[in-house]
């Protein structure tokens, strides 16, 4: 019995910015734990999210360089679940209706052009980052990568291979 490969991807692009995703946080990665948080980016109560520009920007430079339809309108929604690493129980992303879709990506493989479909890149926010090892049996949470600004792209599944997954 022989199988064919039917591969879609999902890939999770950090957005290069200077602050996170709703908020003035900075992004910088090497910061001491914990120094770069407020209370948007910690879900505390009364805190209002505020877009960032500048990835907004960023995403549709890629959806055009996806060869994406971009949205004239897309919105944010809070994708409900419970993990140590997202404090307030819930991830702002725009699932529902996102900023680019229906793309498509040529790859070349062995001499072959394959055209690759692009479903959707939509944003969102990164979670936190759990640290294990900080003492004898011990891990925490560092929350200075929580609200990083986050470009999910995802294709159709029209990848055959795992070399053209590489590709």
């Amino acid at each position: 019995m022989e199988f064919e490969a039917v591969i879609g991807m999902e890939v999770h692009v950090e957005l290069d910015t200077r602050s996170k995703i709703f908020c003035a946080c900075s992004t910088q990665f090497d910061a001491l734990p914990n120094t770069n948080v407020c209370p948007v980016c910690l879900g505390l109560p009364g805190s209002m999210p505020v877009l960032n520009r500048a990835a907004v920007d960023a995403s549709v430079a890629a959806g055009l360089a996806l060869h994406c339809t971009i949205s004239r309108w897309s919105k944010m929604d809070r994708k409900n679940y419970f993990y140590p690493d997202m404090a307030k129980n819930y991830q702002i992303s725009q699932y529902d209706l996102p900023l680019c879709q229906n793309g498509w990506l040529d790859v070349i493989l062995d001499g072959q052009t394959r055209r690759i479909g692009i479903t959707r890149a939509h944003m969102e926010e990164d979670t936190a980052r759990n640290v294990h090892g900080i003492g004898a049996g011990e891990s925490g949470v560092d929350y200075n990568r929580a609200g990083v600004p986050l470009l999910e792209i995802v294709t159709e599944p029209d990848i055959r291979s795992a070399d053209e997954a590489y590709a």
